[in-house]
């Protein structure tokens, strides 16, 4: 999007883009790396969300220019880019956020897939017409995958916990729950 001015001091935010970040040596000893059972979406949000359990803070470079085409890899509403963006986003939820924000946000995204179920496949097979289920497809998919990788990011969260300097009530600020 263009520049219209609004970005031009330093603030500081909670999280960055992994397409536009410098992070010094220091960080990456201390937080670690991406986690790869994320590969694509949300690992950056994931390491970010790290950083700031243990007590780093990020600030914008308004004088900087990144290029950042979102999707290229896997493409705007691909199956890829459907799969790995709405797992990821539980993963990283379930491994960083505090507990009630992780249930509700499951149960969110569980009323939503009911609500699409209702409305691409439950409705038109009443009406005798074609159901639509790729939407619901695409979501139990992905939700079968975070079940998957559950064990094992229910054990990284144990061990970022037991690491974690900073209380989620001082993070619970940056928060912004649809």
């Amino acid at each position: 999007r263009d520049d219209d001015g609004s970005f031009d001091e330093p603030v500081e935010v909670f999280a960055w883009c992994g397409g536009g970040v410098l992070l010094r040596p220091e960080y990456l000893s201390d937080v670690g790396l991406f986690d790869e059972s994320f590969f694509l979406y949300y690992e950056d949000t994931d390491l970010s969300w790290r950083g700031q359990a243990r007590g780093w803070r990020y600030r914008t470079a308004p004088s900087s220019v990144i290029r950042h085409v979102h999707a290229a890899s896997s493409g705007e509403g691909s199956e890829v880019f459907a799969f790995h963006v709405e797992r990821n986003r539980l993963l990283m939820l379930l491994k960083n956020a505090p507990v009630r924000l992780v249930i509700a946000q499951s149960l969110l995204f569980l009323r939503a897939t009911a609500s699409y179920a209702r409305r691409d496949v439950l409705r038109p097979l009443m009406r005798l017409h074609r159901p639509h289920p790729t939407v619901v497809r695409r979501r139990l998919v992905s939700f079968g995958g975070f079940l998957r990788l559950l064990p094992a990011t229910l054990r990284a969260r144990r061990r970022l916990r037991s690491l974690a300097l900073v209380p989620d009530r001082q993070l619970e600020p940056w928060f912004v729950v649809r």
